[in-house]
């Protein structure tokens, strides 16, 4: 009975869950075939999952504290570095966060079936740091595709600018002409703060601090260091696109250097050993069957 309850727990929280991560998206396969039916049999559990979710984010929303008022700051900060695919709240994705830890420690009571102070807070644990994870990995892999195509972005608006266009209709034209990507969503971003009468600098500005990395600050910096003296932004943008091939190359130059260590370990403790059996292993067998022949 006990596990009943717990299981039908546990599948409420997955649901709020799957909810939660959902966001706002529609299935493209959805938007093209006419399935009420399916739509209409779904409503009760998101709504019953969006009730959930919106009762606990407005309750977080509430509290006041100092620590949660920090701490909602770092996670606004974090979703503009990842881009935000979900669309979440600070205080959306701290319900997430809350939901997993209730789920990890659920999980715990049905795998152990008992309960147990210690594997509660290691669970626990767990189920915090398991979205933070998540949103950590989308980070590195959204700064890791800014950093792959800023080179290419600043050649083609170095083209752009020296054909004679201006460096706003230069960005739409980047825009328009590349692929959907990390650094051409910023960069909208950025024409649509244009477009609300933010000037140059405070819309690049704000990019800078959404997208929070090194090089995109660099190559901005410069770019508002120009617009002040009223420099060509063409040739600071071709020096900006060089500095960052050389930065890439030496990056690469580095993890290069750095594999040989990485490899040291799984050679020692798991290649080594294996050799060293196949190797010695069948002298080892007839040393043994030599000296214990006569025994056995």
């Amino acid at each position: 009975m006990n596990i009943a309850i717990l299981a039908s727990v546990f599948f409420t929280v997955f649901f709020v869950i799957l909810a939660a991560a959902g966001g706002k998206k529609e299935d493209d396969l959805m938007s093209r075939l006419d399935l009420s039916q399916q739509k209409d049999s779904s409503k009760p559990k998101l709504q019953l999952s969006k009730v959930i979710i919106g009762g606990l984010t407005s309750r977080i929303s509430a509290l006041k504290y100092s620590w949660l008022v920090k701490y909602r700051d770092d996670v606004r900060q974090k979703l503009n570095q990842a881009g935000n695919p979900a669309e979440l709240t600070p205080d959306g994705f701290i319900t997430l966060v809350l939901v997993s830890i209730i789920g990890m420690i659920l999980l715990e009571v049905l795998f152990l079936k008992k309960i147990n102070i210690v594997a509660f807070g290691i669970f626990g644990i767990m189920g915090y740091f398991l979205p933070n994870a998540s949103l950590k990995n989308m980070i590195t892999k959204r700064h890791h595709s800014i950093l792959r195509e800023l080179p290419n972005i600043l050649d083609l608006l170095t083209l752009s600018m020296e054909a004679g266009i201006d460096f706003n209709a230069a960005v739409n034209k980047v825009i328009s002409k590349s692929e959907k990507s990390p650094l051409t969503d910023e960069l909208r971003l950025m024409q649509q703060g244009l477009r609300l009468g933010q000037s140059r600098k405070e819309s690049m500005t704000e990019m800078s601090k959404r997208v929070s990395l090194d090089a995109l600050t660099s190559v901005i910096s410069a770019i508002i260091q120009a617009d002040n003296l009223g420099a060509s932004l063409g040739p600071v943008l071709r020096v900006q696109s060089e500095q960052m091939r050389i930065e890439r190359f030496q990056l690469a130059e580095k993890l290069a250097h750095q594999a040989p260590v990485k490899m040291l370990f799984p050679l020692m403790f798991f290649i080594f050993p294996s050799i060293v059996i196949m190797l010695f292993g069948p002298l080892a067998l007839k040393f043994m069957g030599g000296v214990f022949g006569g025994v056995f």
